[in-house]
């Protein structure tokens, strides 16, 4: 009886072991695949301008964007998204200046990495989130490449990319924005311009930055990470729909919400540099939200 029923468990656990490395062979070539698509894009003529106003402006949006909450003040990267020790992978965010490990891009390539999330070569960049500001009006975009190319070259070689099986398993069911190219529409027409206001419409032009971490929905999410709490809902239904105008400009700031807690180091509120018309327009949305 002991013989028949170990020898029926051995059958069963090698059924699933062969259905798992089935299973996992078609997730790693599936994300292979994915990885190695070229993509054809029409990339937009932009005049990129110099002057310092530009400039100034650009760095802003990089700040508000959070280009400069994963690159770092100096673009040189270097922040992991997943380091050595992750079950996901190796992912840390890349030197973007010109120096010894960075890049030197054209701002055809720019235009090619921030509208369609894609680098020189055509295939998909690894998470960055393109998809994320690839609708900014064509006046932002412009001062956006013109900040990055004001900064000086960094020296700084970063690490090799790669995926584990679970990576490659969360990006398969689309639970890793791994490919930003997918998520993008390479046919999207922009606006030449988008006046700043107070207005909920210009809350969400800025917020859609948001939608990384919170959710397309801004419903909020899991925890990001293992040592990371739950990403909050910033609708109406979280702690955000009990708050003023000027609480939620002082949480912003500060990092302190009205109840008392501080943000998590994953929210990089010290980064973001939002005037008070810009938390205005963000909160009136946010709060608009059911």
């Amino acid at each position: 009886m002991l013989s028949k029923i170990l020898k029926w468990t051995g059958i069963v656990v090698g059924s699933l072991a062969l259905i798992l490395s089935a299973f996992y062979a078609y997730v790693y070539f599936n994300t292979e695949s994915r990885a190695a698509k070229i993509y054809d894009v029409k990339l937009q003529n932009i005049a990129v301008p110099n002057d310092s106003s530009s400039i100034i402006k650009g760095k802003h949006i990089a700040e508000i964007r959070g280009c400069i909450g994963c690159h770092g003040e100096d673009l040189s990267g270097g922040m992991a998204f997943a380091d050595e020790n992750s079950p996901i992978g190796i992912l840390y965010s890349s030197n973007i200046t010109s120096g010894k490990g960075g890049i030197d891009y054209t701002e055809k390539d720019w235009i090619r990495a921030l509208r369609h999330g894609l680098g020189k070569d055509g295939r998909s960049l690894w998470f960055m989130p393109s998809h994320e500001i690839y609708h900014i009006s064509n006046k932002d975009m412009a001062s956006l490449i013109s900040f990055v190319k004001s900064k000086p070259p960094v020296d700084k070689v970063g690490h090799e990319k790669s995926l584990k099986p679970l990576g490659r398993v969360l990006t398969f069911l689309d639970e890793f924005p791994l490919f930003p190219a997918e998520k993008i529409n390479h046919n999207a027409v922009y606006v030449d311009d988008v006046a700043p206001s107070a207005t909920p419409e210009y809350g969400e032009y800025l917020a859609i930055t948001c939608t990384g971490c919170h959710s397309p929905t801004l419903k909020g999410a899991a925890p990001h990470g293992p040592n990371e709490p739950p990403v909050p809902d910033i609708s109406s239904t979280g702690n955000l729909g009990k708050w003023t105008p000027d609480a939620f400009a002082t949480t912003i700031r500060t990092g302190k919400t009205p109840e008392g807690k501080m943000l998590s180091d994953a929210m990089p509120w010290r980064h973001l540099t939002y005037t008070d018309q810009e938390l205005n327009a963000i909160y009136s949305y946010l709060h608009g939200l059911p």
